[in-house]
């Protein structure tokens, strides 16, 4: 009987032990919530603000009127809609691939940023450099292709998947007519 005891103590102990830490995991969660989603909003609008430096601010567009279940919002200057930015999720290699780009009234790309990612360390993870996101400012939507697919976008070596994922995705978007 002695066996068993120790069993049902030792099974108490880690009930109480894994409870207490779901409470402090809980409380933990509770108690950075908040600071966690500001912290967000405040890289998510400083995307927007290199997309569009001379925006004054980003009006968030009906879902009816963004199409497609995608998230937009209208870059606003002087009170007039200058362009428009987009919130994109295509899959990469490694995972989803979370980034906005923006297009002007003339249907230019404004910039592209990519807000998360899980590429790989120095191969995908370029998807997030200057050297390559810099390369579609300026392009209209048949550009938006990586070079060996009839575009203007140099993908990044090995990396193929993830440069793909996001010319793509952009480049899909782009045909929204948004």
């Amino acid at each position: 009987m002695k066996g068993v005891k120790d069993i049902l103590r030792i099974a108490a102990i880690l009930f109480v032990v894994c409870g207490l830490a779901a409470g402090a995991l809980s409380f933990v969660n509770l108690a950075t919530k908040d600071r966690i989603a500001a912290f967000a909003e405040e890289e998510r609008v400083a995307a927007f603000k290199k997309i569009f430096p001379a925006a004054e601010s980003f009006t968030e567009r009906p879902p009816a009127e963004a199409g497609g279940g995608v998230t937009a919002w209208d870059a606003v200057a002087g009170g007039l809609t200058v362009g428009l930015v987009q919130l994109l999720e295509p899959m990469g290699y490694s995972g989803t691939i979370r980034l906005v780009y923006g297009v002007d009234a003339a249907g230019a790309l404004t910039g592209v940023q990519v807000l998360e990612h899980t590429e790989t360390p120095g191969l995908g993870a370029k998807i997030t450099t200057a050297a390559w996101t810099g390369q579609f400012k300026g392009k209209a939507r048949d550009q938006v292709a990586l070079k060996k697919d009839g575009g203007a976008i140099d993908a990044i070596a090995a990396a193929t998947i993830s440069s793909r994922a996001v010319t793509r995705a952009i480049h899909d978007a782009m045909a929204g007519g948004n």
